[in-house]
């Protein structure tokens, strides 16, 4: 005996919203003692038990991952929240315009708050995040997951043009889970990315996604840091700092930046600074330094040049130079360098361009142009530095350079500059 299902087919009256003569198609009832008796002769007399669902084996392998990581790590990721007394406008104005701080009003900046996201690196209470949450803060206060309480912390070292800082908070021991930090030079586009921070307040938030790519930056942060990990795991405001995970737990990026299209939330483009970046300068961080653009510009390999864009030369001078439209025109090169034993030639001619305020500057327009690294274009100093900042020592690149109209390339051997 089969099992039926009855059917009426029958049409809906007219009622407001409806169309009036619609087809639907409604269950019949079946009295109880019928259904039973259906059921058993379809069936057979035997009792048939219902398979119970296990959740550990109905989970998928990527959820149990995500899940072992949040619980093993997640209270490694700390809520950052800073405040900054009231100041007067002329404190916070460069030095050459607070002579007219009245008439940048009002006289007092009113008090600020601020939050972000970081995550502890060590059993001494070390914390890494980004420069910009900490940026200018006279209190800082941690607060762990799953614990209301807030902690004191201070910043230990920063390196501004990397957008990272270094601070320290007095917790428990028992409150500092350290992360394992990883290596971003093994990051692969397609492996699985997860952030965890405290996105827009709402803290100790998790999303996934994967390494959308590692790419140059586009001009997302600082120019010193050469490249980013993109990532479409979400990332909003109060995520800077925070770390960017593998599938083993390990941090392979810190959460930095969005691409949003004029829009203040998460458009599936975030952007990660590569951890081992963070590790380079960490032991001059715990030392309590401030490491400035020359500071860093000192450990990266160089060229021993001098540069402006093309553009930045007008364009009746580009065309009696032979200068190209884009390209970096060199303005220097350093006795010793590279550079000079490359043999490429600094200028001997040059302009002067009136700037704001009457001031004229010095540019040199018939010295070597550089249009290429490594079969690249370059158009800017990024595009250079991008290609510089990932050698190793003894690397060498090739450098399509223009003089006077012809094109030739040139081989260089780049160095870390003496100290």
């Amino acid at each position: 005996m089969k099992l039926r299902t009855l059917i009426w087919n029958t049409s809906i009256p007219d009622k407001p919203g409806l169309d009036s003569g619609l087809e639907v198609k409604l269950l019949r009832p079946i009295p109880t003692f019928c259904l039973a008796t259906l059921l058993i002769a379809t069936l057979g007399v035997q009792a048939q038990s219902v398979t119970e669902i296990d959740p550990e084996r109905a989970r998928l392998e990527n959820e149990r991952n995500t899940m072992e990581i949040v619980s093993e790590h997640g209270s490694g990721v700390v809520y950052i929240q800073t405040q900054i007394a009231a100041r007067e406008t002329a404190e916070v104005l460069p030095p050459e315009l607070r002579p007219f701080a009245q008439f940048f009003g009002p006289f007092i900046q009113p008090p600020q708050e601020g939050a972000g996201s970081g995550f502890v690196i060590d059993e001494d209470g070390y914390i890494l995040t980004n420069y910009h949450v900490v940026q200018g803060a006279d209190e800082i206060t941690v607060r762990f997951q799953g614990d209301s309480a807030s902690y004191p912390a201070e910043v230990i070292g920063t390196a501004q043009p990397l957008d990272l800082a270094l601070i320290q908070v007095e917790a428990p021991d028992k409150k500092l889970n350290p992360l394992p930090l990883g290596d971003s030079d093994l990051v692969q586009v397609g492996q699985k990315a997860i952030a965890i921070g405290n996105p827009f307040q709402f803290d100790f938030s998790v999303t996934e996604g994967i390494v959308s790519a590692v790419r140059p930056n586009p001009g997302a942060i600082e120019d010193l840091v050469p490249r980013l990990i993109q990532t479409d795991a979400a990332i909003n405001p109060g995520n800077s700092g925070g770390p960017l995970l593998n599938s083993r737990g390990e941090v392979v990026g810190i959460n930095t930046a969005i691409v949003s299209r004029g829009a203040p939330q998460f458009a599936g483009v975030g952007f990660a600074i590569p951890i081992n970046l963070a590790k380079e300068v960490l032991p001059r961080l715990q030392d309590g330094d401030e490491l400035s653009e020359e500071d860093v510009l000192a450990t990266r390999p160089t060229l021993g040049v001098a540069v402006i864009p093309a553009e930045a030369i007008p364009p009746q001078a580009r065309e009696r130079y032979q200068i190209p439209d884009s390209g970096l025109v060199i303005q220097e090169v350093t006795p010793g360098s590279p550079a000079e034993r490359a043999r490429l030639r600094a200028p001997e001619n040059f302009i002067y361009l009136s700037q704001p305020g009457g001031r004229d500057i010095e540019i040199g327009v018939d010295g070597d142009v550089i249009t290429g690294i490594d079969g690249q274009p370059v158009v800017n100093i990024t595009d250079l530095r991008t290609v510089l900042y990932n050698l190793g020592p003894g690397d060498t690149v090739e450098l399509t350079v223009e003089r006077n109209g012809r094109s030739r390339t040139v081989t260089v051997e780049p160095q870390v500059q003496d100290r």
